[in-house]
């Protein structure tokens, strides 16, 4: 069929905003146990309820999990390792009192009592008679522990504390001895941690690795009671046991650990099935006995949630022609299946717009990204035009973007946007050296990264160097914000629940990011000047170019004041911009009637600015100050 030419952002999509929202499951917290898999099924249809399902040969899918709950830990607020599976029982977190419950014959019986605790990142004694759980108390201070807790009368003792954090308690198989991470402020997880390992026989603690320098992280027994454990003391995240690496690659075998529980490895007979990051994708190994690491190729480009039981390994994976499932792989046949889609109206193939990783100069050092060109079978652009370029950068700061099948970025795709996915300086899966480029520089090298690969992009004569736009969640937003502030390539941006006032996040934020500006930025309030500097709502003045801002309510890890503040700031400056504040959505918005209309207002708004015509009718968004010559006026400010 002859494709129809007209102009790029205009092309008609079957990707709405509607089948991105509401068709997309996720993911998380993948378990096997007795021949079952596990998972966490969040679903936006369900105003983002959270389900456990399982999945077994005999019995194929069920959920498990009454209506009336929904799994969810806010422990660090991001949660994670709210589910706990082993023979003995099945043990979860509850969103709405963040108690422990346990899963019986279809019923769920509430384990702790406590009005103030919030519990994550369980394991259970082989005997069944006692939890591990990292603890979170909210009382006049917020403190961190780990506990132990009997499942018989929910009585709660503390075995470590003393650190302001604490992950990944984790028991050696014959339930004597307990490893766990602690670390301490100003450092986050991947900045300086500390592995000990508690004798519980003799109440003897011992130190195993670690420091205010060395990221340790994942400590997990082996069957036949080796510790193993992640450290960044070679520069890369590498398996170690007994201080000794297991196999050296220059690559990452964990992710940042923002959310509790996300592992890359587990053991088998044969030794250690793993997934690590290079060059910014995922690849799949199995390391065996004498350290030998041998690739299994499987066609995904992201993993993340393994687990390893007898010979199988399951794991939630995707890549940019496969979206995120639920997939079992036999370590022995070297076979796998896929369990479960998050999607069930998966996109033609001809929609499929691939990735291409590119680097490029950036700041005296070489920055990553991947780049998805603009697709659609039915549409091309004008022979006169370019089309525009939506970079889009990531939260974190210290995340990372694997090349994987994501929707929202096929929604643009498909439209006409090329579309980059920014690794900026401070993302992981690169190394400790990259990681470590953001330190004292956050708003300098993201900044530099990000300007400078849509520089880079329209260089190489892939997009219009005059219709440069940008967006991006959380520490992307503040990004999105600075980039504006500071300099005046992008003609337009979307800030969703940024930073506005660095020094603003400093006071009124969780416990967990509370100093993580101190490395990032500078120690606080010695360096007030510095946070000043970098903020962009004081830097308001110089913003040139419009920006919509979206925001949830009871956002407790970037507080609403933040957005409003600046869509303030940029009303009274006369500068076009939109406000959409979602109610009882928090850092990041689950419910999908809010993910459709972010996406379409997003979409209306960059049109308007632009000036390319929507194929498609969208409700319109209100745009203060919007007026062609207050337009005009501003760009040539």
């Amino acid at each position: 069929m002859e494709k129809k030419a007209a102009p790029y952002g205009s092309w008609k999509s079957p990707i709405t905003a509607e089948r991105v929202a509401s068709g997309t499951l996720r993911f998380s917290e993948v378990k096997i146990c007795d021949e079952k898999v596990y998972w966490i099924e969040r679903r936006p249809s369900e105003q983002g309820r959270c389900t456990l399902m399982c999945w077994s040969a005999k019995e194929g899918e069920k959920e498990l999990l009454p209506k009336e709950y929904c799994i969810r830990s806010k422990v660090h607020e991001y949660g994670g390792g709210a589910l706990l599976v082993d023979k003995t029982g099945i043990y979860f977190t509850n969103d709405t009192d963040q108690q422990i419950y346990r899963l019986k014959d279809g019923k769920a019986e509430k384990v702790t009592l406590s009005e103030t605790a919030r519990f994550a990142d369980g394991c259970i004694h082989p005997n069944g008679n006692a939890l591990f759980y990292v603890m979170e108390e909210h009382k006049e201070t917020v403190e961190n522990s780990i506990v132990r807790v009997d499942p018989r009368t929910g009585k709660i003792e503390t075995i470590a504390s003393g650190h302001d954090f604490y992950s990944s308690p984790r028991l050696s198989p014959d339930g004597n001895q307990l490893a766990y991470i602690c670390w301490d402020h100003p450092n986050m997880p991947w900045d300086g941690t500390e592995l000990w390992v508690h004798d519980l026989q003799s109440n003897k603690k011992r130190k195993e690795a670690g420091g205010r320098s060395e990221s340790v992280l994942d400590p997990q027994w082996s069957k036949e009671g080796e510790l193993y454990y992640i450290s960044d003391r070679s520069n890369w995240w590498n398996i170690f046991k007994a201080n000794k690496p297991v196999a050296k690659l220059d690559a990452e075998f964990a992710l940042a650990n923002w959310f509790f529980g996300r592992s890359l490895i587990g053991f088998s007979k044969e030794g250690v099935f793993c997934s690590y990051v290079k060059n910014g994708s995922n690849g799949f190994a199995k390391i065996t006995r004498q350290g030998e690491l041998q690739p299994i190729d499987l066609p995904f480009t992201a993993a993340e949630y393994v687990s390893v039981e007898n010979g199988w390994a399951a794991f939630i994976a995707s890549s940019p022609n496969q979206p995120s499932s639920i997939v079992l792989y036999n370590l022995k046949t070297s076979n796998f299946q896929i369990l479960k889609q998050c999607r069930s109206d998966l996109f033609e193939k001809a929609f499929l717009s691939q990735p291409i990783a590119i680097e490029y100069p950036s700041g005296g050092r070489t920055a990553h990204a991947f780049y998805y060109p603009p697709l659609n079978p039915q549409f091309s652009g004008l022979s006169t035009e370019k089309p525009p370029l939506l970079v889009n950068v990531h939260g974190g700061p210290t995340g990372h973007m694997p090349p994987t099948y994501n929707p929202e970025i096929l929604y643009w795709t498909s439209r006409g946007f090329a579309y980059l996915d920014v690794n900026y300086g401070g993302s992981t899966g690169y190394g400790r050296a990259y990681r470590d480029s953001l330190k004292e520089k956050w708003g300098i090298v993201d900044i530099e990264d990000c300007t400078n690969g849509a520089l880079y992009c329209a260089k190489q004569g892939l997009v219009d160097p005059n219709r440069l736009t940008i967006a991006g969640p959380s520490a992307g937003g503040y990004t999105t914000l600075a980039v504006m502030a500071f300099g005046n390539v992008f003609k337009v941006g979307a800030d969703y629940f940024g930073v506005s006032d660095l020094e603003r996040l400093v006071l009124d934020t969780h416990k967990f990011e509370s100093r993580y500006l101190d490395g990032l930025v500078a120690p606080y309030p010695a360096e007030r000047d510095v946070y000043l500097k970098r903020s962009p709502i004081y830097n308001v003045e110089k913003i040139r170019s419009p920006i919509i801002i979206f925001q949830g309510s009871t956002d407790t890890i970037v507080p609403p004041s933040q957005s409003e503040m600046m869509f303030k700031s940029l009303s009274d400056r006369k500068v076009p911009t939109a406000y959409l504040l979602y109610e009882g959505e928090g850092h990041g918005f689950r419910k999908a009637e809010n993910i459709k209309r972010s996406l379409e207002a997003q979409l209306y708004f960059f049109s308007k600015i632009l000036k390319f015509p929507l194929g498609e009718e969208i409700d319109p968004v209100h745009i203060e100050n919007l007026d062609p010559s207050n337009l005009a006026n501003l760009r040539g400010s």
